[in-house]
C-alpha cells in the first residue's frame, strides 16, 4: 500500500471517529466543532478526488506516523478539538 492509499485510509478513518463525536456532542460542542469537521470532511474530498498525482511522493513514512498518532488521539474523545486541528493541518499541505 502507498503512503497516499496508507494518508487517505487513516484520513478516513479519523473522520469517522470525528463525525461520531460531532453527532454526540451537545449544541454548543457542535457549534464549536462544525468549521473545522466542515474543513476537514471538504479537505478528505479534495485529498481523494485529486489523489494528489503531483504530490504522492511528497507523502512521507512521517506523514503516516502523524495521521496515525491523530487517529489514536481522536479515539481518546477528550482530545477531539486538538485532534480537528491537526487532521486540518496535516491534510492542508496536501490539498492546499
Amino acid at each position: 500500500m502507498s503512503n497516499l492509499d496508507q494518508l487517505i485510509e487513516t484520513a478516513k478513518n479519523s473522520f469517522v471517529a470525528i463525525e461520531a463525536a460531532y453527532q454526540a456532542a451537545d449544541i454548543n460542542a457542535k457549534v464549536a466543532m462544525a468549521p473545522q469537521r466542515d474543513q476537514v470532511a471538504s479537505q478528505l474530498v479534495a485529498l481523494q478526488t485529486r489523489q494528489l498525482k503531483q504530490n504522492a511522493s511528497a507523502i512521507t513514512d512521517d506523514d503516516i506516523a502523524q495521521m496515525a498518532d491523530l487517529k489514536k488521539r481522536i479515539d481518546n474523545a477528550a482530545e477531539i478539538q486538538t485532534a480537528l486541528t491537526g487532521f486540518v493541518s496535516i491534510l492542508a499541505k496536501f490539498v492546499l
